[in-house]
């Protein structure tokens, strides 16, 4: 754990490694991605134990990574409040594991300038499971997570910003679906927070 730490003890911003992310209409940019690591293999060691072996006791060393993370996000664009919006996991997600991973590490208590929203963003119910991460390209991702999210039907934009949080940016096709998903009830999508980001493979 102590070579992980050290590996954290920084924050970047990891957006051009992930080519499927939304870009933004005006500057053509693409949505700022910041990460505390990159996937490596100590890493996603840790991320595998706590996602699929069920050791829910990681989520305890992942909190104060995110929380820092978070905090410097909000320092940097400098808005008084932040709607934060983790990934919803999948009905199936949830019965197998018990938990949403990405909920889970959310940091408690929050930055003050944050507001949680576990409620808005849903999963839709798909025929197929997804494929993994390593296992397919930018485009099929994309064409994958295209229909992923839908927004509850009781729901009411907010004023503040948003800021979305995951575990692990490969592609950024799951953050772009989530992105537009958001935007087209209303939201204002400003950035993203993950753990670690995919370097792509040469």
């Amino acid at each position: 754990m102590d070579l992980l730490k050290q590996q954290n003890d920084q924050i970047m911003q990891v957006q051009e490694f992930a080519d499927g992310l939304p870009l933004d209409m005006v500057t053509g940019q693409p949505l700022p991605v910041f990460a505390s690591s990159f996937y490596t293999t100590e890493m996603s060691r840790v991320l595998l134990n706590y996602k699929d072996h069920q050791r829910i006791n990681v989520a305890g060393f992942l909190r104060p990574i995110v929380f820092r993370t978070l905090q410097y996000v909000a320092d940097y664009f400098g808005y008084p409040y932040y709607r934060l919006i983790p990934m919803p996991s999948s009905g199936a997600s949830m019965r197998k594991r018990g938990y949403n991973p990405v909920s889970t590490m959310l940091p408690k208590p929050a930055p003050p300038t944050l507001v949680y929203d576990v409620k808005t963003l849903k999963t839709r119910w798909q025929l197929l499971a997804r494929a993994s991460h390593w296992g397919s390209g930018v485009q099929s991702r994309r064409d994958g997570s295209r229909h992923k999210f839908s927004i509850a039907t009781r729901h009411k934009p907010p004023a503040e910003p948003v800021i979305l949080v995951d575990d692990v940016v490969t592609t950024g096709a799951t953050i772009a679906a989530a992105t537009r998903t958001l935007e087209a009830a209303g939201f204002d999508v400003v950035a993203a927070v993950v753990v670690a980001a995919v370097m792509p493979r040469s």
